[in-house]
């Protein structure tokens, strides 16, 4: 790897462009992928103890010009975790299952769906403490054999000293199987890309909801999986607090 720091803030992207000598060989492995019928499983959690969320229903008087114009990041947040009906509109809605083949609002390479959703409680409210995954399907939210202490999962976040409060930590995580099949080693950036989709609409959602929520690109990568439990082709690829402005 470059001793120049510049260039080693781009590695990830370099070693994965497409030019006129890579491009076949990216264009066939993603047309043998197809080929060969190549999918991807949601993630659900059978056997856990489940909590069902209310479906969204369209708000006729949301506009979006204002959410956009009005969304900012807010640092100091409320503990209280949004009601059930609250959690069940921004989940519902920014990530929830709305069409056949796991297809909904954040755009996916291939249609393969490989971003899950988890959520840790760090606030107080009906929502038991511990780890969550969101079942996009099913629209519940599955209860993990996780630590439920707050502090712990404050303690995996490198910038946890840039907020204060927060009920809700969002970690999103890619699963590298299916996608990596198909695209090779350009994999990565379109799971950077779909977190990227996941988090705008989990900011804009809670912001048309009262709440907000913050993105922060640091983490422990490792630690976060253990205390999830991850498969080995998952990754962390990002997190946010959630929670309403204090």
């Amino acid at each position: 790897m470059s001793d120049d720091p510049d260039r080693r803030a781009l590695a990830l992207l370099d070693g994965t462009r497409l030019d006129a000598a890579t491009l076949p060989a990216f264009r066939d492995g993603a047309l043998a992928a197809e080929a060969a019928g190549v999918t991807h499983t949601l993630r659900r959690y059978p056997g856990h103890p489940t909590v069902s969320l209310p479906r969204p229903r369209p708000r006729r008087l949301t506009a979006l010009d204002a959410t956009l114009l009005g969304r900012r990041s807010v640092r100091h947040l409320g503990a209280r975790i949004p009601s059930a009906k609250t959690l069940g509109a921004l989940l519902g809605l920014g990530f929830g299952v709305h069409e056949t083949v796991g297809r909904g609002p954040t755009p996916s390479a291939g249609g393969l769906q490989s971003l899950s959703l988890y959520l840790a409680v760090l606030g107080d409210g009906w929502l038991a403490p511990g780890a969550w995954h969101y079942d996009r399907e099913a629209h519940a939210l599955a209860h993990l054999d996780a630590p439920t202490d707050p502090a712990i999962w404050r303690g995996l976040l490198v910038s946890a000293d840039q907020f204060v409060g927060g009920a809700l930590l969002w970690i999103l995580v890619g699963d590298g199987r299916a996608i990596g099949r198909k695209y090779g080693d350009r994999a990565a950036r379109f799971l950077l890309l779909e977190a990227g989709h996941l988090m705008q609409n989990l900011c804009l959602l809670s912001h048309s909801l009262g709440l907000c929520t913050l993105p922060l690109g640091g983490v422990l990568d490792d630690r976060m999986a253990r205390a999830l439990t991850l498969l080995p082709t998952d990754r962390v690829l990002y997190a946010g607090v959630c929670g309403p402005p204090a």
